[in-house]
């Protein structure tokens, strides 16, 4: 039974599940090199058959998330963010109206949604027949789900079959929502609250990005890294303001005193002069205490204390944490790269239930472990590629059967090691196979990492890599919440400040780990352990592997590519050890 899941907009995907189990998934961007693409899809598609030997006529079902008009656009993203951008007349009066009239505003907006809504709706039925002639499917093994309910579900496979979890979508909008709370049995998913798109959370956050001159849908991690530099004295002045924009009422939803996507105005009237960290610091503050708030009034309501978190604002990894500290909540489960580009893996999930009732089947969904389900490049398509581009007129290049060894001692001398092997990592963060490793020991490190390549800003962190059974000596994690994926932070420990002071926040000493499990990615592992063995640190700071503004690299003809491009001296390429002549 194959099931290909897909998520057609923002960071298109494709997921493909085989009788229960995802078998591959990969984001559209890492092909194409258009960071967070738009549209079908279909590189990623093509990769996901070509990687089980199947073809797209071995489908049962094939499942997306929402209807997008103009998905065959591949910069569609781009498009999109020039709105949200857009400082055109008719913004500045949309916005200005919202801050000064918000019951009329509401009312208007209302009622052009609801046009816009019977527009989408009589060109719906194309939708099918369009998608279908773009992947050569029949429209009768096509169906589209709600963005939300493919959010809920994306973390269905590691949830509890025999008890209740609270699921929590929140992102910027889709499907007319910002946010849902579900209740999961094991079986079925009940939705007990929606939040329209208007009272958008993740919208806010998004127009406070652009308000601090970054991008939208991109950026939002710089504002949070900037965030603990803020004095709460000074954050506390202005998060007031904020703070009256937003209620929870008793039905659990979020709602605001005007429509978010036109908060434009009220940031330039209100935050006019305020300083960039404050006004970080306010709105991180902001997210931080309406989500906990939403989640303590829904565990206070239904009585159950186990949490899912999904959908694009559960990426802000410092309110996660702040989730995971309130005293109500026991267990909790965060939907690893929980943005758009999990959408494809709760689309599976629903395929695969809807398959196996109709035909009476055993449903038994496996829970997701590794998130190492893109392409692999063997030695062999290495070997080749020296020779195509005579690499050994540019690098010294070594073979060893016991590359973890070297790349470890390299590391522990105080080098720093791209690495570009094994299957590549689903998702946002660099999980090891396509990563640059350093030794987190020396601060100095930082400030060399972004000089020859990230170029990142002055005040972000960089992140661990973390060695499963070190996890205690690092970071203070005791409810044992589950992190091999960084999508949570945790306080670091005094060891931590010692041994990693380079992949920890400079300011809060939080850590966003990634706890790597040997049988997971054993390779990887023994990296770690040799490292561990000369210095004894078992954690390495792991950034991602590209360009400042590209996506993470793919291919090893990406990897070469990086490598070209900036002052990196090392590449771990299978089993070979690439080392640039010119860095002598």
């Amino acid at each position: 039974m194959y099931v290909l899941g897909m998520n057609v907009g923002h960071n298109a995907t494709a997921c493909l599940l085989k009788d229960g189990r995802i078998m591959s998934c990969v984001s559209e961007e890492r092909f194409t090199r258009i960071k967070n693409f738009c549209g079908v899809p279909l590189k990623s598609i093509k990769f996901v058959l070509e990687d089980n030997s199947i073809t797209i006529k071995d489908i049962d079902l094939v499942v997306t998330d929402d209807y997008y008009p103009i998905y065959t656009d591949p910069y569609y993203g781009k498009r999109y963010l020039e709105a949200y951008t857009n400082k055109s007349l008719k913004k500045k009066i949309f916005s200005k109206a919202g801050y000064l009239f918000p019951g009329a505003f509401s009312k208007y907006l209302n009622l052009k949604s609801v046009y816009y809504q019977m527009k989408k709706n009589s060109i719906d039925s194309d939708f099918k027949i369009n998608l279908g002639k773009m992947i050569n499917v029949s429209p009768d093994k096509i169906e589209r789900i709600n963005h939300h309910l493919a959010h809920a579900l994306s973390p269905c496979f590691n949830l509890p079959k025999n008890e209740k979890t609270l699921i929590f979508t929140s992102d910027g909008e889709g499907s007319g929502l910002s946010g849902s709370i579900s209740i999961f049995d094991g079986k079925e998913l009940k939705v007990i609250s929606k939040t329209g798109k208007a009272d958008s959370i993740g919208c806010l956050y998004a127009i406070a990005t652009i308000y601090l001159g970054m991008k939208p849908l991109e950026h939002e991690f710089k504002v949070m890294g900037m965030a603990p530099y803020a004095k709460s004295y000074h954050v506390d002045k202005i998060y007031s303001k904020l703070r009256r924009l937003f209620w929870i009422d008793e039905h659990l939803v979020i709602h605001s005193k005007f429509n978010i996507p036109f908060i434009d105005y009220f940031f330039e009237k209100e935050m006019k002069f305020v300083r960039f960290d404050t006004f970080a610091g306010a709105v991180q503050k902001l997210v931080e205490d309406i989500k906990t708030e939403w989640v303590r009034k829904a565990i206070n309501k239904t009585g159950i204390h186990s949490l899912a978190l999904s959908g694009g604002t559960f990426m802000n990894v410092k309110a996660n944490q702040k989730i995971a500290e309130l005293e109500e909540v026991k267990k909790l489960f965060v939907m690893p790269s929980s943005g758009d580009e999990s959408n494809a893996m709760g689309c599976c999930y629903y395929g695969y239930k809807q398959i196996c009732e109709r035909n009476k089947l055993l449903w038994n969904p496996e829970p997701l472990k590794h998130l190492y389900l893109g392409p692999y490049y063997n030695d062999e398509y290495v070997e080749s590629l020296i020779k195509e581009r005579n690499l050994r007129k540019k690098y010294e290049i070594t073979y060893s059967k016991n590359i973890a060894r070297a790349v470890g001692q390299l590391l522990a001398k105080g080098e720093i090691v791209a690495r570009c092997s094994g299957r590549s990592e689903w998702g946002a963060r660099a999980l090891g196979n396509r990563s640059i490793l350093a030794n987190p020991s020396h601060p100095d490190t930082i400030r060399v990492l972004n000089e020859m390549i990230k170029d990142r800003d002055f005040w972000m962190p960089f992140t661990p890599s973390v060695m499963a059974e070190e996890q205690k000596k690092y970071f203070l994690n005791p409810k044992e919440i589950p992190c091999p994926y960084m999508v949570i932070t945790f306080n670091g420990t005094e060891s931590a400040k010692k041994d990693m002071p380079a992949a920890m926040h400079p300011y809060d000493h939080t850590v966003r780990p990634q706890a790597v499990y040997k049988e997971w990615n054993p390779e990887y592992y023994a990296i770690l352990s040799e490292f561990r063995k000369i210095t004894g640190v078992g954690a390495l700071l792991n950034t991602s592997f590209n360009l400042h503004g590209e996506p993470n690299v793919l291919t090893p003809e990406d990897a070469f590519h990086t490598l070209e491009n900036s002052a990196l001296k090392y590449l771990a390429l299978g089993n070979y050890l690439f080392r640039k002549k010119s860095s002598r």
